[in-house]
C-alpha cells in the first residue's frame, strides 16, 4: 500500500491515551493524556508526527518524521523523543502493510551489552482512531510492548 492511500486518514489533530510500560519496574504501567498532530512537511514528501505525554507529571514530546518511496515500497524515519531518546536520533526503515499500517524498526545502544531493537506501528483505524505502538527488541529477538497511544480526532 502507499501512503498516499492512507494519508489523509492520519493528517489531523488527535487526542488520546497513552500507555508506558516499563515491565521490570512495579507498578509497570503509567498512564497519561497524549495529544498528536500528523502534518505533511517538505512539500508533502513527508509526514510528521508531533505528540506530547508525560510521565510522573513531566511534561515529554516526540517526533516521528516519515518518508515513503513508493517505488521501492520502504518506509524511512527518524524518531525522536524527550523521554526516550536522550539526545540520539533513532533511524528507522520499514514498509506499510496491505491493511495500511506503517511498520518500522530501529535499534538502540544498551552498554554494556549488545543493541536492542525498536519496533513502531502506526495504524489507522476504521472511523476516526489512530494507534502508535511501540515495542523494545531484546537482543534475542523478544518484544515487549514499551508505549500504546490509542488517539481519537479533535483538538
Amino acid at each position: 500500500m502507499k501512503l498516499a492511500e492512507i494519508q489523509e486518514h492520519l493528517l489531523g489533530d488527535w487526542n488520546g491515551a497513552n500507555l508506558l510500560r516499563l515491565s521490570w519496574l512495579t507498578p509497570s504501567d503509567y498512564h497519561s493524556f497524549s495529544r498528536l498532530s500528523v502534518a505533511p512537511v517538505a512539500n508533502g514528501k513527508f509526514l510528521s508526527f508531533k505528540y506530547t505525554w508525560s510521565h510522573e507529571d513531566v511534561a515529554q514530546e516526540g517526533l516521528i518524521l516519515l518518508g515513503y518511496d513508493d517505488q521501492q515500497g520502504i518506509a524511512t524515519a527518524a524518531w525522536v523523543d524527550s523521554w526516550h531518546m536522550s539526545s540520539k536520533i533513532m533511524s528507522c526503515q520499514g514498509a506499510i502493510d496491505e491493511q495500511g499500517a506503517i511498520i518500522l524498526r530501529g535499534s538502540y545502544e544498551a552498554p554494556p551489552g549488545p543493541d536492542w531493537g525498536w519496533r513502531i506501528v502506526i495504524t489507522p483505524k476504521s472511523g476516526s482512531g489512530l494507534q502508535i505502538v511501540m515495542y523494545t527488541i531484546s537482543p534475542e529477538g523478544l518484544e515487549d510492548l514499551a508505549v500504546q497511544a490509542d488517539y481519537k480526532r479533535g483538538k
